[in-house]
């Protein structure tokens, strides 16, 4: 049985009559960048989230670039983020002319460390606190950052958050007024539509989410151009826009997005159910957390095992991520060995991503997990009977 790692194929399916009739308007205006399309989107999307303004843009580092660009970082300033992401989230700091400065991430969560974060705070020199600016957080696998926590540290050290929700579009967090959605906490909310992601375009597509109209607004003229009028322009910009194509796409998919997230968190506690004979361990979900689980990823000292039998299989999977940023070549420049962010290089060497999609079946699961228990040298068993009774319970 081949199973995908991911499905696009029965999600573009559920779409295809809207996007049928979305791409004949789209046709017949011949609106292809910006336009009516990519307002709707913004403002669908900035219902969706419970914010004043979203700005569609390229892509997701785009996103993160224009986001601190705004917020008045360059050159000489350093951002606090995380060693244990993809490299756009730090390369989105190093394209503004600043510095990434990491703190380790929290071994059960994955996410950035506050004690890790509040230790180094106040372990800084006065010229180093003052060339920090802000708190780049980034919601690992759709589990989103300690959020309340970050914030008072922001606010104690007068620090700038730029939220890195790339994987976390829906996921939710319990802030001291209650729930709030990952990407609404922040200055700023980044937002990645990669065909992967949960809510995906059919291409590249990006988005900022704020309250804060003139950043929203500077945002906007960053990416466009820095344009006021068609030939009036108040500072030279970027070429960052989204094109009518993916607002349509990734509008479809919002009125989806709730439903293929509910699927995937009912997945995950399938998985977990089957899982935990085994001695794998799936990154948790806290109380006052609710991830939407963009990856279901797990953590086992035979991860290469793992992977290896799944790939014989023919099972989709994946390491998320294999080398953390502060060991890639290309901050090589930042100076940093082995060693120095010890939870981060642990998690890169013991984990592994499984099939997760909305449409992800019940023997697709199962046989997933017989494979995983044939790696471990688990005495083959039938999961028949776990199954039926995980299904029964969470509906799938």
């Amino acid at each position: 049985m081949r199973i995908a790692f991911i499905d696009l194929a029965s999600q573009n399916r559920e779409i295809a009559e809207r996007m049928r009739l979305e791409l004949e308007q789209i046709h017949s205006n011949t609106s292809y960048v910006g336009g009516e399309q990519v307002e709707k989107f913004e403002q669908e999307f900035a219902r969706f989230l419970g914010v004043k303004r979203v700005v569609g843009l390229a892509n997701g580092t785009d996103a993160l670039r224009l986001s601190l660009l705004a917020l008045g970082i360059g050159r000489g300033d350093e951002v606090i983020t995380v060693p244990m992401t993809f490299i756009a989230t730090a390369a989105a700091i190093v394209q503004t002319g600043a510095k990434p400065v990491f703190v380790d991430i929290d071994p059960e969560t994955c996410n950035m460390s506050v004690p890790a974060l509040r230790q180094m705070l106040k372990a800084c020199s006065p010229v180093k606190r003052k060339a920090i600016k802000a708190i780049v957080p980034v919601h690992l696998y759709g589990l989103p950052a300690p959020m309340a926590e970050l914030k008072d540290l922001a606010d104690e050290f007068d620090l700038k958050i730029v939220e890195d929700a790339c994987q976390a579009h829906g996921a939710r967090v319990r802030m001291r007024d209650g729930w709030a959605k990952a990407g609404t906490i922040g200055n700023a909310g980044c937002f990645s539509f990669y065909p992967g992601k949960n809510l995906g375009a059919w291409g590249d597509g990006g988005a900022v989410a704020t309250d804060d109209e003139e950043l929203a607004q500077r945002i906007s003229l960053l990416g466009n151009h820095g344009r006021l009028s068609h030939y009036a322009h108040e500072l030279c910009g970027y070429n960052s826009r989204l094109d009518s194509l993916q607002a349509a796409v990734v509008r479809a998919k919002l009125e989806k997005l709730d439903e293929w997230n509910s699927r995937r968190r009912t997945i995950a506690t399938v998985y977990r159910e089957m899982l935990a004979p085994l001695g794998v361990c799936p990154i948790p979900e806290p109380q006052g957390f609710e991830s939407c689980f963009h990856l279901f990823v797990v953590r086992s000292t035979r991860r290469d095992a793992i992977r290896s039998a799944l790939i014989q299989n023919e099972i989709g999977c994946g390491i998320h991520y294999p080398v953390p940023l502060h060991l890639q070549p290309a901050l090589s420049y930042l100076g940093h060995r082995h060693g120095d962010f010890p939870h981060s290089e642990a998690l890169a060497d013991i984990v592994v991503s499984l099939p997760m999609h909305p449409t992800l079946a019940a023997a697709e699961i199962v046989r997933t997990v017989e494979v995983v228990s044939e790696a471990l040298a688990e005495k083959p068993k039938s999961y028949v009977g776990k199954v039926d009774a995980a299904i029964a319970r969470v509906g799938i």
